[in-house]
Parts: C-alpha cells; structure tokens; sequence
C-alpha cells in the first residue's frame, strides 16, 4: 500500500486531486470540514478513497506554501514541507557558487526548492531524503517541472550506494530531535561529522545554534526583517563571516573596526537588521556607519547625527527618554502624543513581554503609530518614545 502511494504522488493525476479539494475549502469557509473529509473517504475513485486523509494534508500544504511564497505551478507540499522548505530566492543564492559544477550531492532533500536551483545550474544532483512520501512528492514536483539530471535516493545518510566524490555538497539536516527544536548541531540528523569535505559545501545551520567546526565560511542570510538561516561554507566565495540580504541583493562583511563610542542620549536610535545582530558584529557594523550605542551589551545603535536610511537597520526618531519603566508615566506620555492602538513595542535586555502592556494602556482610536522601546542600561532600564523614519 505504501509503494501504491508513492507511485500516485508522483503521478500528475495527483495535482488535479489536490487542487479540487483546495477548491472545496476555498469555496466553503477556508477549512477542512467533516462534510469534506465524508466526501474524500466514499468517493468512487480509490486513489482519492485510500490517501484521503494524505491529500488532505497536501490541500492544506500547499495552500500554504502559496502564502508564504514557496509555491509553484504543479508542485504540492505537505504543512511541514512547506513550513521547513526554502523560499525559491534564497534557493537560488544557495546554489550560485555551485555554478558550473558536474555534479552535486545533496544531503536531505526536503520538499526539493534547493534541489530545483541546483538542477538549474549544475549537470547532474543526487539528492537523499529519508522519508519515503516526502521523496515521493518532491520527485513529482521536479517531474513535473521538467528537471531530468536529479536522482532522488531514499534514505538516511550516509547511504553506501551513493558516492561523495561529487564536485560540491549541499546539507540541510534535520535540527529537531524527538519533535523538539535543538539549538546543538552536534545533536543535527545527520551528524556533521559525515558530510563530505570535498570540493564545495554549505551547511544550513540555525543561526542561534552552538556549532564546531573548521570551515572558514560564516554567511548569516536576511530576508526581510527575518535572520533565515546561516550557513556554514567551504567555498572560495565566503571565507570569513558574511551577511546578506538576499531580497535586496546586498552584503556586508566585517572590517576590524573598533567598537562604537558612547552616546548616551540620541536623537536617533538604530536597530540592526537581525542577520547583523545574528552575525555577533553589531560593534563593528556601528562603527563603520559611525554610529554609536546607549550601552556596549545592547544590540541597538544611537546618534546625534543624520543616519541615511539603509537596508541594514530601522531608524526611530527619539521624542523621550525616561529613566526606568512605569505603565503610569508610559500612559501619559501615549496620550500626549496621541498614539493609536497599531503602537510598537520594542524591547533589549528586558525579561518581560512587551506585548502585555498593551492590554494595560488605552490609545487614542485612529491615532498615529508612534514606538515605545524598552532596554537595559548599565542595571537598570529605560523606555524610550519615538516614531519610525523607516517603514516597518
């Protein structure tokens, strides 16, 4: 039954499967029903009655993947698939310095987005997967979009059939352990110890994750707001400590520039980009941009001097600064200021969440957006007042 399964995920017959289920839930009230899931298990056709409760999954997967962007035409997606696979810009940025190569070995193959951009530049990827029904869908999917030098081997890794003298290597293990999220990636499956050294390789990392190793390259990716994910290289292009923006195409890279100076009482606060903050050089970015910090433990910048506008950080425009953090004196000042209900609160070094003291203040209805920023200075806190020079 399961080997059935797998050849009807791979077929085309599939995607029209899915697609008329994602039709029923669009066309109701946006969720699965038990007037639904009654129609999937009778129905006359027995790919439909036997994988109901998996078309399902890939229904609600794949609308998904719509929303966040990972979706493409013909390719379907389970929630977790979708919620783990790579957005096809960042794809393409992994597989760039693999331009050119022979061939390449990807270890975990996921829901197949890095293993599309390697196909695209590459001859031949051999890519492993351990989930059989995950390898399934994904071979579908790269079917389905016409890519015909990929090899899905199913799998845990190391797989004594598959060969490691491949030009470059591309891994994404696994970071969860029993269900539960790791931060070590000596707990990663598999183990980092049994991935190929050869020729060119990435390691997709958490960015917060406590890892060792011996390869020069350190690449901390941004998208948006967000610190995606960091990867560890052995590759000519990145041999020290990189961040980039992938969505704006930009990059930064330390310069050995001393820590920034001291500005106790800015008319302007800088918040770095995640990636930056991620990275553990947001010293040395301020001191580049010549900006300097309220206090060295705290990620947030500060200047008496135009700040120009830049990818790397928001700017907030200071109107107050208090000593300490009191709701009675927070309350004053947003009415004052008028602030409406959209308010940011923001917070460093700070135990507590800020969000709780939105349910304490009233705002007034239609009111401006203004900032409260809450941070550790010295032992104590401050809350500081200001509004975004940045869109948010």
């Amino acid at each position: 039954m399961i080997h059935e399964a797998e050849d009807y995920l791979r077929s085309d017959d599939v995607v029209n499967d899915v697609h008329g289920i994602i039709a029923r839930i669009t066309t109701g009230d946006g969720h699965v029903t038990p007037a639904l899931v009654s129609v999937l298990r009778g129905s006359a056709d027995p790919n439909i009655s036997t994988n109901a409760p998996l078309l399902l999954e890939l229904a609600q997967g794949t609308m998904r993947a719509e929303r966040l962007g990972k979706g493409a035409s013909g390719w379907l997606f389970t929630s977790t698939m979708a919620e783990q696979c790579t957005h096809p810009t960042i794809a393409a940025h992994h597989a760039a310095p693999f331009q050119g190569c022979a061939s390449v070995l990807e270890i975990c193959t996921g829901a197949g987005r890095d293993t599309a951009a390697f196909a695209g530049v590459v001859g031949s990827v051999t890519t492993v997967e351990q989930d059989p029904l995950v390898a399934a869908v994904t071979q579908g999917n790269l079917h389905r979009s016409g890519f015909v030098n990929v090899h899905i081997r199913v799998g845990a890794w190391p797989l004594d059939d598959v060969p490691t003298n491949a030009d470059g290597t591309w891994a994404d293990p696994s970071r969860r352990r029993q269900g539960a999220r790791t931060r070590e990636a000596a707990a990663y499956d598999p183990p980092l110890a049994s991935i190929p050294r050869d020729g060119i390789v990435g390691i997709k990392v958490g960015p917060g994750d406590r890892v060792t190793t011996d390869a020069p390259g350190n690449e901390y990716i941004g998208f948006g707001r967000e610190c995606r994910e960091r990867i560890i290289w052995r590759s000519p292009h990145c041999t020290g400590t990189r961040v980039t923006r992938v969505d704006v195409g930009c990059v930064w890279e330390p310069r050995g520039h001393a820590g920034p100076t001291v500005c106790a009482q800015p008319s302007i606060v800088v918040e770095p980009h995640n990636a930056i903050i991620a990275s553990g050089c947001v010293g040395q970015f301020l001191a580049e941009h010549r900006i300097g910090v309220m206090d060295a433990r705290i990620g947030y910048g500060s200047s008496n001097d135009h700040v120009a506008a830049s990818p790397w950080y928001q700017r907030y425009a200071v109107r107050a600064i208090e000593r300490g953090v009191s709701v009675r004196r927070m309350q004053h000042a947003i009415r004052d200021y008028g602030w409406g209900p959209t308010t940011i609160f923001k917070k460093r070094g700070w135990d507590r969440n800020p969000e709780e003291l939105r349910t304490q203040l009233r705002f007034t209805p239609d009111g401006p957006v203004g900032v409260v920023i809450i941070m550790r200075i010295g032992d104590g806190h401050q809350t500081i007042y200001a509004h975004a020079l940045d869109a948010e």
